[in-house]
């Protein structure tokens, strides 16, 4: 079925298009008027990101896995949640003037838990965006903990109705939301990932609840941590991507909204040899069809690093054996070392703590006397053990003696240790074995949900990914890519910027670039880009507040985008009426000078977090109108004819389409 309709708007901002052009000829960027057969240009406009953080209220120390993005005040510009993981959460609306209130207080959100991702949906269909928060199960030992479903109640101000919906999940360990229509029923449905206990699926029933169905849709396991969905096939239906489960990414193909049938290895992304954290879909090479980019990396790792203030930072996960790192200190009998030990984040029991064989220390934070702490060997302990060889007398790098001293956590099960150690100097790892995983791979999609790995992308990097994103964000017609470096416990790494050719190569931005800005002392969660003071221009939010307590807390941070070349864009708002109102899984086209571009509305789900954002588009050099077709999930055609750029446009789904 097919609907036509003539957008009639006023035109777009008097541009000089003769005068843009040679702009982007000098720069050597892609000309969007060009036509889909041309060669790409391979030096792509570098973007140019500004932090405003500070100015637009949004800065901020705390933990965050992710955030969630959405217009939930239905005043024309994009609001902004951070669940805050076990600190309080923030509600950042936008105030239309380059700045955000934390609103959080009088919203009637409940701040506190072990929260993990969110999501925007508006699951009752009355136009306005309801918010879901996934709580943790405190490593499973809460039986009867519960989710929250916030229904908007348009006034800035929200009621918890996850008991009357039936959405809780008592005794899950839920991380992420996904909000789709997965039985093809109009309804929005809702998703919940969980951590070694079984997924969920609520499928909507139009009048305020759900029903649980995930055992009888085949999502119920494996567990996941991750969830990305689109429509891999083409066929309008949602499939769905695994990640962080037993048995490493996992592919779910949709069978008419009836279940979901595990194709990894139809897929051709089965046995992939790396632990995969990051996932995002787009049409990268242009065919229309869902690609993805899998970003490789690891939840928590092993480390020993020198901070900045002299101390030595040290994380380690639990083995098949003592692991730990050495050190040293000057040679003297009145030298001790001086620890401070936290495990699972809390102070470690005293009882824990050994000094020497003998000696054990009162508390977390201690002192251990070289006079106490001579062994010949490793201590016949459980427990964090700190020990020197008693008569080994090293030379530092100036002559002078030096004593060598070892730490090990002998403890085995789910018991992180990390803390600071003061006093001490060249401190080397020993017997660590959880490295961070590095890079990633694109894939891409022959259209009928098969991948083909590709070749020679230009995306080379060693970031252990958390999170990745696509968008186009210098406005040319082509999808960027955004990777999120976690680093490793006690250092954040560094985000990197791909600039997309469009022939499914890239091109690394500089640091000049701005788009990669230091994690504080937290590591990389999160990135989402959005257009925050309507300029066209999509500009990037950040949240880093991963780790292992204390190296758990980051700073949020806003980058403008200041890009210079001001290329053409267009943004589409979706309102579904035979479809689910938020227009959660349509296919949007986007056709002018001769280009088309394509984008699949899935509210970026892709970590653990679902947002509810207009599709963005950049038109480069076109100044020209565009044609604009929406294809529904409900399987309607809607086609708007004379778009001009530089606008948000709002696409409403006609409620009936006649036959013929």
């Amino acid at each position: 079925m097919r609907s036509r309709v003539h957008d009639e708007s006023g035109s777009a901002a008097p541009a000089l298009l003769v005068a843009r052009l040679l702009v982007l000829l000098v720069a050597g960027t892609v000309v969007g008027c060009a036509s889909h057969d041309d060669p790409p240009v391979p030096s792509p406009v570098e973007p140019r990101f500004t932090d405003v953080s500070h100015a637009a209220g949004v800065a901020r120390v705390s933990q965050a896995y992710d955030a969630t993005l959405g217009d939930y005040d239905d005043d024309g510009d994009v609001d902004v949640f951070v669940g805050g993981h076990g600190m309080p959460a923030a509600l950042l609306r936008n105030d239309g003037d380059g700045h955000f209130t934390d609103v959080v207080a009088s919203s009637g959100i409940d701040t506190s838990g072990d929260k993990h991702g969110a999501g925007w949906g508006d699951f009752d269909g009355d136009g306005r965006l309801d918010l879901y928060v996934p709580v943790g199960a405190n490593r499973g030992r809460e039986t009867a903990k519960k989710n929250r479903l916030y229904r908007n109640l348009g006034d800035g101000r929200f009621a918890d109705v996850a008991t009357s919906a039936g959405v809780t999940d008592p005794a899950g360990r839920s991380r992420s939301v996904a909000w789709l229509d997965a039985n093809l029923d109009g309804r929005l449905d809702l998703l919940v990932s969980n951590l070694l206990t079984p997924n969920r699926l609520f499928l909507g029933n139009g009048d305020g609840t759900f029903a649980e169905a995930g055992e009888a849709f085949g999502i119920a396991s494996p567990a996941a941590v991750h969830v990305a969905w689109g429509d891999l096939n083409g066929d309008r239906a949602p499939d769905l991507i695994y990640a962080g489960t037993p048995k490493g990414l996992r592919v779910l193909m949709n069978e008419g909204g009836k279940r979901f049938v595990d194709r990894t290895g139809e897929a051709g992304l089965e046995n992939l040899g790396h632990s995969v954290k990051g996932m995002t879909l787009g049409d990268v090479d242009g065919d229309g069809d869902l690609d993805v980019y899998l970003g490789y990396g690891v939840d928590f790792t092993d480390s020993v690093l020198v901070g900045d203030d002299g101390r030595v930072r040290f994380a380690i996960l639990p083995g098949a054996k003592p692991a730990g790192f050495d050190f040293e200190t000057p040679a003297h009998d009145d030298v001790a070392p001086a620890f401070e030990v936290l495990e699972n984040g809390y102070p470690l029991a005293a009882d824990r703590i050994w000094c020497g064989r003998d000696t054990q220390p009162a508390g977390a934070g201690f002192t251990c006397a070289a006079s106490a702490a001579a062994s010949d060997g490793v201590p016949a302990r459980a427990g964090f053990l700190v020990w020197r060889d008693p008569r080994s007398v090293e030379r530092d790098a100036a002559d002078a003696p030096v004593w060598r001293w070892h730490a090990r956590w002998n403890v085995p099960g789910d018991h992180q240790i990390t803390g600071y150690l003061r006093g001490a100097s060249n401190a080397q790892p020993a017997d660590m074995t959880h490295p961070p995983e590095a890079g990633g791979a694109l894939w891409l999609n022959d259209g009928h949900g098969r991948f083909v790995r590709a070749k020679g992308d230009g995306l080379d990097h060693a970031a252990n990914c958390h999170l990745v994103q696509l968008a186009d964000v210098n406005d040319d017609g082509t999808l960027d890519l955004y990777v999120v470096d976690s680093g490793v416990e006690g250092r954040g790494g560094h985000n990197a910027l791909f600039l997309g050719r469009g022939d499914a190569t890239f091109v690394r931005a500089s640091e000049q670039a701005g788009a990669g800005p230091d994690s504080g002392n937290g590591r990389g969660s999160g990135a989402h880009f959005f257009d925050f003071d309507g300029d066209g221009r999509l500009d990037l939010f950040l949240t880093n507040g991963w780790g292992l307590p204390p190296f758990d807390q980051g700073p949020y941070r806003l980058l403008r985008n200041d890009t210079a070349v001001r290329n053409a864009w267009l943004a589409i708002v979706l309102e579904g009426t035979r479809s689910n109102r938020s227009g959660l899984g349509a296919w949007i086209d986007v056709e002018a000078c001769g280009r088309k571009q394509t984008r699949f509305q899935n509210g970026l789900a892709n970590g653990y977090s679902q947002s509810l954002v207009p599709a963005h588009f950049g038109l480069g050099a076109c100044d020209a109108p565009a044609t604009v077709r929406v294809r529904w999930p409900s399987g309607t055609d809607q086609v708007v004819d004379g778009v001009a750029p530089g606008r948000t446009l709002h696409v409403r789904e006609p409620d009936a389409v006649a036959a013929g």
